[in-house]
C-alpha cells in the first residue's frame, strides 16, 4: 500500500519536472509554488492582473511568507518569465 503511494508521488514529481522542462523554466522551489498558487487564487479573472499589496501570501501549511522571501520568489518567477512585473 505505501509503495503504491510512493510510486504515485514519484510519478507526479516526474510529470511536473517534465512539464517544467518543456516550458523551459526548470524546477521551482516550494516557496515559488506557493507564491504562484497565491497569485493564481487572487488574479483578476479578465486580465490576470494581481496587485500583490492586496494579498496575504501564505504557504501551503498556512504560515505567512516573509516579505523578503516573497520578493526573492517574485524576482525569481520574473527571471524565469513565469510572471511579469508592471508598475512600481
Amino acid at each position: 500500500m505505501i509503495i503504491s503511494k510512493i510510486n504515485k508521488i514519484v510519478r507526479l514529481i516526474e510529470i511536473f519536472d517534465k512539464m517544467s522542462d518543456d516550458l523551459k523554466f526548470g524546477r521551482l522551489s516550494n516557496i515559488d509554488k506557493d507564491v504562484i498558487l497565491n497569485l493564481h487564487k487572487y488574479k483578476n479573472k479578465e486580465n490576470f492582473i494581481v496587485n500583490i499589496k492586496d494579498i496575504k501570501f501564505v504557504q501551503i501549511d498556512g504560515k505567512l511568507i516573509k516579505k523578503s522571501t516573497l520578493y526573492k520568489s517574485l524576482r525569481n518567477l520574473c527571471d524565469k518569465k513565469i510572471i511579469t512585473h508592471h508598475g512600481s
